[in-house]
């Protein structure tokens, strides 16, 4: 069977989690200090902040920014659950907005029909890689005093037409270090942060609203234990030493996918920008019928794997309103095997594959 994501974990991170034991760095400390270091290096920003998962770096930023319960949060439709979960945590109403026709990105145009005099924040997710309207964006969040909390949780290193990280044109910028991501440490989540203030304040509010616990005289900020650990931190130093070889692959594996499939009738292809500096994560495409299609692939030895529901779909986000664009994907998306590690002959066999099946399926 050929999986949906293959991301190698092996003798580097072995190596690095060993000396990590023999010198006791086991939570929080100097690893995870260096592991934040060469992050914002790499994204080039003041300060990166790790923390215990991506949704968390999400409610952590809410919480800094001063969202509480009753305040509003403006989502897109189209994203994983943790990005209204981030919000939502703290007590604040989600308000989903629609995503464009053809790409799965928040729709700025609809953006401003949502804002309230309770609208505090706008989350736009860089959903895949894909970058979204940030010029457009930041204008509207001007104009209406709010702050954007960008979660780039699955576009690590890509960038807008600008030749800005996603990730870095917010108030924050939050990411993911799950598995199925460019970069791993097992689970996991970090923080862009662009001001010493924010940066403190993140710090202090991941560890119980204070520094060191053990010089604490009083505890003034609402907070909890949201902190990284050292073993995180040696898995992600040596995850982080692959990137540079990561990101080409991840855009090949678009290129064999566009041009090998570029006749099949069955499938279209969710564009990716990669020409302007966006890195898909996954190799996402429209399945005229998805479950019929999993089901040949799955029968030939080709793992593929079935899209995201719309969140509006969830009861507990009591969402109103029409999304017409996001019905699209919620019917239709899948992603075909890919990941940082996949080999590209597994892709030459998907590849060969979905030609046997297409003529079973009916065209797009």
């Amino acid at each position: 069977m050929i999986n949906w994501w293959d991301i190698k974990i092996d003798e580097p991170e072995i190596e690095r989690i060993v000396a990590a034991i023999r010198n006791k760095k086991i939570s929080q400390g100097t690893i995870t200090e260096e592991f934040e270091k060469r992050l914002a290096d790499l994204f080039d920003v003041p300060y990166v902040a790790c923390t215990t998962s991506g949704t968390t770096a999400l409610m952590l930023s809410c919480l800094v920014s001063g969202i509480r319960a009753g305040d509003e949060v403006i989502v897109p439709n189209r994203t994983y659950i943790a990005t209204a979960h981030g919000a939502a945590l703290l007590g604040a109403h989600i308000k989903l907005v629609d995503v464009l026709s053809d790409r799965p990105l928040i729709d700025p145009d609809k953006i401003e029909a949502a804002i309230t005099p309770k609208t505090k924040a706008i989350m736009p997710v860089h959903l895949n890689g894909r970058a979204c309207d940030m010029d457009n964006i930041c204008e509207i969040a001007k104009k209406n005093n709010l702050i954007i909390i960008e979660d780039a949780a699955q576009a690590f290193l890509s960038q807008n037409t600008h030749g800005r990280y996603l990730g870095t044109m917010g108030r924050f910028g939050c990411f993911s270090l799950g598995m199925a991501k460019m970069i791993t440490t097992g689970q996991g989540g970090f923080l862009l942060c662009h001001t010493k203030q924010d940066y403190d304040l993140v710090q202090r509010t991941k560890n119980q609203g204070v520094v060191n616990v053990g010089k604490a005289f009083n505890y003034d900020v609402l907070a909890g234990n949201f902190k990284f650990t050292d073993i995180q931190a040696a898995i992600g130093l040596a995850q982080l030493d692959r990137i540079e070889n990561r990101k080409p692959h991840q855009v090949e594996i678009y290129r064999l996918y566009r041009e090998g499939l570029k006749d099949v009738k069955c499938l279209k292809v969710v564009e990716v920008k990669i020409e302007q500096g966006e890195i898909p994560l996954r190799a996402e495409w429209l399945a005229t019928s998805r479950e019929k299609f999993i089901e040949l692939m799955r029968e030939k030895g080709v793992d593929v794997c079935c899209q995201i529901p719309s969140l509006h779909d969830s009861p507990h986000l009591e969402a109103k309103g029409s999304f017409p664009h996001s019905k699209i994907y919620a019917d239709h998306l899948l992603v075909l095997p890919s990941g940082p590690d996949q080999p590209f002959e597994n892709i030459k066999k998907t590849i060969e594959t979905i030609k046997e099946v297409d003529a079973h399926l009916p065209a797009w």
